[in-house]
């Protein structure tokens, strides 16, 4: 697997002037629609909180296809960023169901962190990006039997879609440049795009009335 730094190597070839990356901004720019129509619809702090850190997740994502920093910043901040949509995942469940996670829960997601943090000082995306995903999917599933009938109805979407947007990722990480050999000129990045406004819609048309 070759390493792979966000954003410069998702796989589309980059413009040296101009928007960097202009179908994965396109995408991006729906999908930062679509998360802010349902973060106006919301009337809870909690879902606000939880849309608003989507939002500002999905903003600095479409940034970072229109501008390539040099170095690891953009790596990091939004790294930092997939912390606060996890966490505002937390607070939301916590703020509806009014229970804390227990003890053993909370080592677990201590433990869980500092797996991630290692990996993310050490290693390939691959490695945290499994870590960051564990967090995710734990948080859906300590507060599924609290949640309210449409919110878990609607899990099993969520986790597909989301599912799929990581199974996209794997794909690009270790067949990016073979699929740049085949077809250089080719936004193959855009098919992530897609599946993470399926992703996010399914999200946010969820919890905007939890």
């Amino acid at each position: 697997m070759s390493e792979f730094i966000f954003p410069f190597n998702t796989c589309e070839t980059a413009n040296i002037e101009g928007i960097a990356q202009p179908y994965s901004v396109f995408f991006n720019v729906l999908n930062c629609i679509i998360v802010f129509v349902f973060l106006l619809k919301t009337t809870n702090f909690y879902t606000m909180v939880l849309l608003g850190s989507i939002f500002s997740f999905e903003l600095f994502h479409t940034f970072s296809h229109v501008i390539h920093i040099e170095g690891s910043l953009q790596t990091n901040i939004a790294h930092i960023l997939a912390y606060f949509v996890n966490f505002s995942f937390l607070y939301a469940f916590y703020s509806y169901t009014k229970q804390a996670p227990n003890l053993s829960f909370i080592l677990y997601l201590v433990l869980l962190i500092g797996i991630d943090i290692y990996f993310f000082m050490t290693s390939s995306i691959f490695y945290y990006l499994t870590s960051q995903s564990l967090i995710f999917i734990s948080l859906f599933l300590y507060y599924f039997s609290l949640l309210p009938k449409f919110v878990q109805n609607n899990i099993y979407k969520i986790l597909f879609s989301v599912g799929l947007v990581i199974l996209l990722l794997l794909n690009e990480i270790f067949n990016c440049k073979s699929m740049l050999e085949f077809y250089p000129h080719f936004p193959y990045h855009i098919f992530i795009e897609i599946a993470g406004i399926i992703a996010f819609y399914v999200i946010s048309s969820t919890f905007y009335r939890l």
